[in-house]
């Protein structure tokens, strides 16, 4: 049964029932330009995980000029590093994407801005991340598990695995939600089971 809304508050809800209707897609510009908002605001959140994880890991770089501390954990560490700044670049990467998205959708809600290039980053950062989780694990390792370096290593992995979740893995789209891992398994699970029904 059809549920019809009447007066403003009609007016405001019809373009949100009418994306949910066709399945979160939408060309009305007011809603294109809200959700780009959103998604910058969330990458913007993103950027700034990431500068922390970039700072934690150079902490924990500091702590190996300090103390006894194995040598053959500063590759770690820099790897740790390098994948801060990655994913940073990813977020700084779809941030602009999106506030570019934003400025063209507000003219023209049918254009397309970079929405393939979004997405080949979105899946860059999952490889980044999962490096900079296996660095900061062996960086840890290396000095027994314990000390500023361990510790420094461990806390840098929190904002980066933030920031990819939070920030890298939203990638220019008009509809649905972002790339993340169960996200991808449940489009995964649609299309088996449409395969399915078809055959």
């Amino acid at each position: 049964m059809a549920v019809t809304l009447r007066g403003p508050v009609g007016l405001a809800a019809a373009p949100i029932l009418t994306a949910v209707a066709n399945g979160g897609r939408t060309n009305d510009p007011d809603l294109l330009v809200a959700g780009a908002q959103r998604s910058a605001m969330l990458v913007a959140v993103g950027s700034v995980l990431a500068t922390a994880s970039v700072i934690l890991a150079l902490l924990a770089l500091n702590a190996t000029t300090s103390g006894v501390t194995s040598t053959t954990a500063v590759p770690w560490i820099i790897a740790l590093l390098v994948c801060g700044a990655l994913i940073g670049v990813c977020c700084v990467v779809q941030q602009r994407l999106w506030l570019r998205a934003w400025n063209v959708w507000r003219v023209d809600p049918s254009a397309s801005v970079g929405e393939r290039f979004s997405w080949v980053v979105h899946v860059v950062s999952y490889p980044v991340v999962v490096a900079g989780i296996f660095a900061g694990i062996a960086a840890s390792h290396d000095v027994g598990f314990a000390g500023a370096v361990a510790n420094w290593s461990t806390l840098a992995l929190v904002p980066l695995i933030g920031a990819q979740v939070v920030g890298a893995v939203q990638h220019v789209r008009k509809d649905g939600p972002p790339g993340t891992i169960p996200t991808h398994v449940r489009r995964l699970a649609a299309r088996i089971e449409r395969s399915r029904h078809e055959d």
